[in-house]
């Protein structure tokens, strides 16, 4: 596949099956993020790749918790929502969490993101961005209690996750909606 193939038939997954996902795999799409691009080559990221059922499992219900916190209605049904999981019950999940102070950590974590997305892609797996341990959510105490007992740095904060895993059921493509202008 080429980089634009890849680039233009990924789309992000909802479905997982439980399927256990080899780790020389999660080692090549790791590896893709390491190489993303960082504003002056700061590279501020840890990619901390969760694969424990219980610590996921434990992942969603801090995300309740903080979700149950903040007042907000969306949120709070969430919260409330047996059903709901924060990472799709994806058998892998990659938080990407930058150094405090670094330059442009979001934009940063967005470029390794997209590496590990389309690397997962690659290898035929699925992918879909993950923000709800960003954010507030990341500071939150039983958020941040597992986030340090994962080994995330504490002072860094976390921009987006990746839950990566096989495809239980393809997601519908959709038309492009954005717009491109050129100005001469």
């Amino acid at each position: 596949m080429t980089a634009k193939e890849c680039m233009l038939s990924r789309r992000s997954t909802r479905a997982f099956k439980p399927d256990k996902v080899d780790k020389a795999l999660l080692e090549q799409i790791a590896e893709a993020g390491l190489y993303a691009p960082s504003a002056m080559n700061e590279q501020p990221w840890t990619l901390t790749v969760v694969t424990n059922a219980q610590k996921l499992a434990a992942v969603n219900a801090a995300v309740k918790k903080y979700f149950a916190s903040t007042g907000d209605e969306r949120l709070a049904a969430r919260a409330a929502d047996k059903n709901y999981c924060c990472y799709y019950g994806a058998p892998v999940l990659i938080i990407v969490s930058c150094e405090a102070g670094s330059l442009y950590p979001v934009e940063d974590a967005s470029c390794a993101l997209q590496n590990i997305f389309l690397s997962a892609h690659e290898l035929g797996l699925g992918s879909c961005w993950i923000n709800q341990l960003g954010g507030a959510a990341c500071d939150y105490p039983a958020v941040r209690e597992l986030l340090d007992g994962f080994g995330v740095p504490s002072a860094d904060k976390v921009y987006g996750c990746a839950a990566i895993g096989y495809i239980a059921s393809e997601t519908e493509t959709k038309p492009r909606r954005g717009k491109v202008k050129f100005v001469d």
